[in-house]
């Protein structure tokens, strides 16, 4: 009898242990995809850059700008929010100012940010 209540804590020891490994490289998938793949971990910035995805799909570059706008606002200094911004705005048309926000996000972006440098580059080919 006692064995087996050994036995079931011994068991029970080990799946709650293998559930925190699980658990902390859940989390750090979720950092790393927030800070790389998104540009941002702000929960309220990331909602903006879905939203600003979903106008700009539907053809609605004015809607999207609207909601980086609001992002832009929450973090100024964001390069992701001001490359999403030159997006959008060449969408609509206006190149010379997405050219302008591709610049700026380019002061902001740090030279250890390859992902952020390699967006601007490819959007300022296509303009």
């Amino acid at each position: 009898m006692v064995r087996s209540i050994v036995l079931t804590s011994a068991a029970v020891v080990l799946l709650s242990i293998q559930g925190c490994a699980t658990n902390s490289s859940l989390q750090e998938q979720k950092t790393d995809y927030g800070q790389y793949s998104r540009g941002s971990e702000h929960p309220a910035v990331l909602m903006l850059f879905d939203q600003s995805d979903d106008a700009l799909q539907a053809g609605n570059w004015s809607v999207a700008l609207t909601y980086l706008d609001q992002a832009r606002r929450i973090e100024p200094r964001n390069p992701y929010v001001l490359y999403r911004q030159a997006k959008a705005v060449a969408a609509g048309g206006d190149k010379e100012r997405a050219r302008q926000l591709l610049e700026r996000a380019r002061v902001y972006a740090s030279a250890e940010d390859e992902m952020i440098n390699y967006l601007i580059y490819e959007l300022e080919f296509q303009l």
